[in-house]
């Protein structure tokens, strides 16, 4: 019998290759594609509520990667805008694990790897404002406007809703960040 060592990284890429065949994420289903059994797995994680938290946790630390690599040398909105439309296309191109992401209920997304790292992104936004925006109430308004016009696009992208031919998606949202921006 082959001895397979399980990792956090090895359970999570499993994971995220379960929920992209669109199959409910379970620890039966995890350890079959593990070779392991579905006790070995909880070793690692109590149930797949955090699991799903050590996934989004993953996703939030190559995002900022991808931002912090596609936003060198930008400032002012066209930094913002890039910050945007980098978000959207890296939750599109992993659609599927964005929405296990948003399906986390609230109060169990309580883990302090997950919200630091949530709020490295956060960080990022907010050093793209501040320059910007100088009051903190309005600047908080914008960095939420932002913040729900990435995430409407995501939603309604990803599940094919913006499929209008009159403009193309991406346009529709350039413009939206254009008239979103164009107080600052």
């Amino acid at each position: 019998m082959t001895v397979r060592t399980l990792s956090k990284e090895k359970i999570i890429l499993a994971a995220i290759k379960i929920i992209n065949t669109q199959e409910t994420l379970t620890f039966t289903k995890l350890s079959r594609l593990l070779g392991t059994r579905a006790q070995a797995i909880y070793n690692y994680y109590p149930d797949v509520t955090a699991l799903k938290v050590a996934i989004a946790d993953h996703f939030y630390d190559r995002l900022t990667q991808r931002l912090q690599a596609d936003l060198m040398g930008l400032s002012g909105k066209e930094a913002l805008k890039a910050f945007a439309h980098v978000s959207v296309q890296f939750s599109l191109s992993h659609f599927l694990v964005t929405q296990q992401i948003l399906s986390i209920p609230t109060k169990k997304t309580h883990d302090k790897d997950l919200d630091s790292r949530f709020l490295v992104v956060d960080h990022i936004l907010n050093d793209l404002l501040e320059p910007l925006i100088k009051d903190s109430k309005y600047q908080l308004i914008i960095s939420r406007m932002l913040k729900n016009l990435i995430v409407g696009e995501i939603i309604h992208v990803g599940n094919d809703r913006f499929s209008n031919q009159k403009i193309l998606s991406r346009d529709s949202f350039d413009k939206m960040l254009d008239i979103t921006l164009f107080s600052l």
